[in-house]
């Protein structure tokens, strides 16, 4: 089994990176919090969707 650290760096950064875009931007202010958890949701899964793609699990740096 391979552990690809800087892939979970990467990885853990984009999440944080969501999730703070879309709890402390003004343009997700007036969103309801069902809204919200749908743009982070979405947010994630593409960004995270096109990580895989630039850079697949196991290849290394």
């Amino acid at each position: 089994m391979v552990f690809d650290i800087p892939q979970m760096i990467a990885t853990g950064l984009i999440v944080l990176l969501i999730l703070w875009i879309v709890d402390h931007t003004a343009a997700f202010e007036g969103a309801s919090k069902g809204r919200k958890t749908l743009y982070k949701f979405v947010g994630m899964f593409i960004l995270l969707f096109i990580l895989g793609l630039i850079w697949p699990y196991g290849t290394g740096a």
